[in-house]
């Protein structure tokens, strides 16, 4: 079993989470282990958006803190050990560094480019499973989730 889960989401896309949420905290349960869960503020996208002072960078990463403890207090996690992080930073780096940080077992990851989902996972998923130092278990949602 699994006594440090990981579970790197993307506050924008649900879909990096909707299903990989229950999945880890199965895991969780299953284990009693400990959960983390990280988001990660992009670096290049802090750069686009122009949020170059530290005050700005700052009220990026508080308002990511913010919508990732909401989106974790949503979920049936009664009586679990589940601490949030957020990040700055290159994502695969940040997730691979997470994992370290918090002595990960596992790495639960949904893969969410739809597009190509036949074929490839997620770049971000792709180079986590490549270079992890422990299991990574990337997640595709059903192509039938209701059967």
């Amino acid at each position: 079993m699994f006594r440090s889960v990981l579970l790197p989401i993307d506050l924008s896309h649900e879909s990096s989470w909707r299903f990989a949420l229950p999945e880890a905290l199965a895991c969780v349960r299953a284990s009693s282990g400990r959960l983390t869960v990280i988001t990660v503020v992009r670096d290049i996208n802090a750069m686009l958006e122009g949020l170059y002072l530290s005050f700005q960078l700052e009220g990026a990463v508080a308002e990511a803190r913010q919508r990732l403890a909401a989106l974790v207090r949503g979920q049936d996690c009664e009586g679990l050990d589940i601490s949030n992080e957020v990040r700055f930073g290159s994502i695969g780096a940040e997730i691979l560094a997470a994992a370290e940080a918090c002595q990960a077992d596992l790495i639960v990851m949904q893969s969410h480019r739809p597009e190509m989902r036949d074929y490839l996972i997620g770049p971000n998923a792709a180079f986590v499973a490549q270079h992890a130092r422990c299991s990574v278990l990337v997640l595709r949602q059903p192509a039938n989730p209701a059967r």
